[in-house]
């Protein structure tokens, strides 16, 4: 779904213009986007896990990878924590903004088939305990959740392929996943988030990674 964004300049600046996202992806302009990576803090009968979200097939952009728990632009005139909206949308988990612990702000150029995607990531984690079973999946964006222990998804980060929980439809399946089925990234993103989340689950401060 087309929508109309705040351009920023390469500084992640507002530039005062407001553009569609498509137009911004066309010509290579600079945006703003909201992302949340939740991780669970796991129980007796299992560790801390990370939760990866599986695009839906029909969506425009890396349709069936598996990315950032929840993510969205942030539509023109919206801060940063309009973006929680996402978590209910997408997952059907509403969330107090108090409980997000910032991670910092990313910076990322890729070619896409529309063009170029050059976007600020204002990258946020979550503690939550909410089972898998329990999301309401916003069929148009998310087409399954994955679950990625911790020390699987240290190892995922940087490069091993792993064995993760994908749950569709309410019921898990054991799956081996690895970079190549994520969102592409250079920056070392899921390595960076999977140790955040661990010193968090540690009672540390786990950021700012970027």
């Amino acid at each position: 779904m087309d929508e109309k964004i705040d351009m920023l300049d390469e500084s992640g600046e507002p530039t005062g213009q407001v553009v569609w996202k498509s137009e911004a992806h066309r010509r290579g302009l600079w945006h703003r986007c909201f992302h949340c990576w939740i991780s669970h803090p796991g129980s007796e009968a299992e560790p801390p896990y990370l939760l990866a979200q599986r695009r839906a097939a029909a969506k425009d952009t890396w349709p069936g990878r598996l990315d950032v728990t929840a993510a969205g632009h942030l539509s023109s005139g919206e801060s940063t924590l309009d973006g929680l909206r996402e978590l209910e949308e997408e997952l059907g988990l509403r969330v107090d903004p108090d409980r997000l612990v910032p991670l910092g702000t990313r910076r990322i150029e890729q070619d896409i088939p529309q063009g170029c995607d050059r976007e600020f990531h204002d990258v946020f984690l979550l503690v939550d305990s909410t089972p898998p079973e329990c999301f309401r999946l916003q069929e148009a964006e998310v087409a399954s959740i994955a679950c990625v222990d911790l020390d699987a998804a240290e190892r995922l980060g940087a490069g091993e392929a792993v064995t993760a929980r994908e749950w569709r439809n309410g019921e898990p399946e054991a799956v081996r996943i690895s970079l190549r089925g994520f969102v592409p990234n250079d920056d070392g993103y899921l390595y960076r988030v999977a140790r955040a989340a661990r010193r968090a689950l540690a009672g540390e401060e786990p950021g700012p990674i970027f």
